[in-house]
């Protein structure tokens, strides 16, 4: 039986980020992040306030991803700006909480 919950934290969830390298090549390379999963209505609210408003309102953590100097990087309001200007991020992101939001990737892995 399905159970409803309108807002879940889903953690550790798998997502790609996609690197350009020269000559047409790309490097993908596995995060995970921890999401919340809004109801359509919230979800909708938060991106009528901007793609950062949205970004902080799904986006509950991430492991998998370092700085310039090799170590991991820590979730902090400076380093979530950067990494929002980032589109390879923010594509990732995307694409994984709209995995989430449909069972998506459950259903591809099993």
């Amino acid at each position: 039986m399905f159970t409803f919950t309108p807002k879940r934290l889903v953690k550790h969830w798998p997502a790609t980020i996609k690197v350009s390298l020269d000559g047409g090549k790309v490097e993908e390379i596995e995060i995970s992040l921890d999401l919340n999963l809004l109801p359509v209505d919230d979800y909708m609210t938060e991106l009528s306030k901007g793609d950062h408003q949205l970004f902080d309102a799904i986006l509950a953590g991430f492991d998998g991803i370092a700085g310039s100097d090799k170590q991991p990087l820590a979730d902090t309001p400076d380093n979530r700006a950067a990494l929002y200007q980032h589109a390879p991020f923010t594509d990732a992101l995307l694409h994984a909480y709209r995995a989430a939001n449909s069972g998506e990737a459950a259903r591809k892995n099993s």
